[in-house]
């Protein structure tokens, strides 16, 4: 009777011990798991729903914790927008070389991916990744917009929404700053490119007025500043 009661005392703390333990119980469908704990650090293995995990850091009292972070991708649509400065032939600003993109832009990643995050310190938690995303997201963006502008500078008829994704993505290939991060969704919604071609055209009335105003001493350095005004516009190289 006494050997019944002890082994029935021992499966019960047998279960109990596996109880502990057991994690993938505390990760909901659509979310993963990362075990971090003082002494063992961060577990390499995420823990994911329907997956048997089973980790002897949460044994020891306030060792360890699960920290649970969402699975679905992260979706997010951006604005870039900018001018290069440009002035009539009154010195006023003009908008001619205004110009805007808008993306719609959706990444998703690994559970492993988010476990090298967190070894890296780059996020602590499913708030941190979130944020994290969002940033790469508008530095995908920048890049994009980049690429658009140097292809319009290049070619007045140019249009964006020629591009492929692939060639976008090729072109962009310093996204692998990023290995941990899939673009599976990088679509331009909408745009303006500047208006080179007026530009041009104002740049040329411009160039007789700066000639006939070189031949007064007095305005001299007024000139080369007007000058500077009207060709010192483009940020990006060919």
């Amino acid at each position: 009777m006494k050997s019944k009661i002890a082994f029935f005392i021992l499966l019960i703390a047998a279960g109990f011990v596996f109880y502990l333990g057991w994690t993938q119980i505390k990760i909901k469908p659509g979310t993963f798991g990362v075990v971090q704990s003082k002494i063992g650090g961060i577990n390499q293995k995420a823990v994911i729903p329907g997956e048997f995990s089973w980790n002897w850091d949460f044994l020891i009292p306030t060792n360890a914790k699960l920290t649970v972070f969402d699975s679905k991708p992260v979706n997010k649509t951006t604005k870039i927008s900018g001018n290069f400065q440009s002035y009539d032939l009154n010195g006023n600003y003009s908008d001619y070389l205004n110009y805007y993109f808008n993306f719609s832009i959706s990444l998703s990643f690994t559970p492993e991916a988010v476990v090298s995050l967190l070894q890296e310190n780059y996020v602590s938690d499913d708030e941190d990744l979130h944020a994290y995303l969002s940033n790469v997201a508008d530095s995908l963006a920048q890049m994009a917009a980049d690429y658009y502008l140097r292809r319009s500078m290049a070619d007045s008829s140019f249009n964006p929404q020629s591009v492929k994704r692939d060639e976008l993505i090729s072109a962009i290939a310093s996204y692998k700053d990023f290995p941990e991060i899939d673009v599976t969704i990088f679509a331009l919604t909408d745009f303006k490119l500047p208006n080179y071609n007026l530009y041009n055209k104002q740049k040329n009335m411009i160039s007789p007025f700066e000639s006939s105003e070189e031949s007064t001493s007095d305005n001299e350095s007024d000139t080369k500043d007007y000058s500077s005004k009207s060709t010192n516009i483009l940020g990006l190289e060919l």
